[in-house]
């Protein structure tokens, strides 16, 4: 299925792909028929013709090293060209998507000066799930990024395992991320949601790590942003979460298939990380990270997802409700 492009850049991306793919066409058109032609007129008619042998012909090498070079040349003007566009600086209210890979102050510097930009969000990819923190550090989640639609976001971009790729199809390019640098992408985009992929392969769960993008208008984007500080100033679990720690650690084998950074659970068995999985969007991809659904979890884990390889500890009761206050922490 063909992803309508939504940003300035992958409309320019487009285009280049619809003149690659004609100049494509022609180009088979042209060979198979001078193959075909070919071996109609050169074919061989009686059992002992032997073809006429040919042992250089000026005019036919010049013409196939020219022509092809000519069509190579006409295809990287026009890539040229499209790059120009994507870098060129215009008015910070069209619909863009731009790429960068830059350390340096000066790279910073042109970055601010080249657009105006509305919200600056810190995006940290993961094995495997992005992180995206808000300019206030008061709100982080996890897998789907909400923006207000019709203004220019910027991601700053880093991660602190392997190299991966964010990319969203429908805004245009691919920007790496790679550990220990800084990567940047703008875009502004109309209302919508947006799906795109990790296009580097990370490891053991590459395909989970799912780009989600919604995009609302100003009024629900405030909204949605408000109660999402309302819910983390919610209720929460009523266990003990220092318990719940040390039954994660030292009571229970937790640590040894999950991993949670800063602590010795480094285990590789499960998909994800739960370093920040209290902000979440789903458990184990396919119900809601609440608490209820958490506690499901725990006490069942094949009910919740059946084949999944989480087993069912047998949790007592108090043992989840300490597990599930201790969760809920990471943030």
């Amino acid at each position: 299925m063909l992803v309508p492009p939504v940003s300035h850049d992958a409309r320019l991306i487009d285009e280049l792909f619809r003149v690659v793919y004609v100049l494509s066409f022609i180009v088979f058109i042209i060979v198979e028929g001078l193959i075909i032609y070919a071996v109609i007129k050169f074919r061989r008619r009686r059992a002992d013709e032997m073809p006429e042998q040919v042992h250089g012909n000026t005019a036919a090498e010049i013409g196939w090293t020219v022509v092809p070079a000519l069509a190579v040349g006409v295809v990287f003007g026009f890539s040229v060209d499209t790059l120009n566009r994507m870098t060129a600086r215009g008015s910070p209210t069209a619909p863009l998507a731009h790429v960068h890979s830059l350390n340096d102050t000066e790279a910073r510097r042109r970055i601010e000066e080249a657009k105006q930009v509305d919200l600056v969000i810190e995006v940290v990819g993961r094995q495997w799930v992005w992180q995206y923190t808000y300019p206030d550090g008061k709100l982080t989640t996890n897998e789907t990024l909400v923006v207000p639609a019709g203004k220019t976001i910027r991601l700053d971009l880093t991660t602190p395992d392997v190299i991966h790729a964010w990319w969203m199809p429908a805004f245009g390019p691919m920007i790496y991320v790679n550990p220990g640098e800084v990567s940047y992408v703008w875009f502004n985009v109309p209302p919508g949601e947006y799906i795109g992929q990790c296009n580097v392969f990370c490891g053991v769960a590459h395909a989970q790590m799912i780009s989600k993008v919604r995009a609302l208008p100003q009024d629900e984007y405030e909204r949605w942003y408000q109660e999402q500080l309302a819910a983390l100033s919610g209720p929460t679990a009523t266990g003990d979460p220092q318990r719940g720690q040390d039954i994660f650690m030292n009571q229970n084998i937790c640590w040894s298939c999950h991993s949670i950074e800063g602590t010795k659970a480094q285990g590789k068995v499960a998909p994800r990380t739960l370093t920040g999985f209290a902000n979440y969007d789903t458990i184990a991809e396919v119900v809601p990270n609440t608490a209820d659904n958490l506690r499901a979890w725990l006490h069942d884990p094949q009910a919740i997802k059946p084949g999944t390889t989480m087993p069912n500890l047998n949790l007592s009761a108090q043992d989840i409700e300490d597990l599930v206050a201790y969760l809920q922490t990471l943030k």
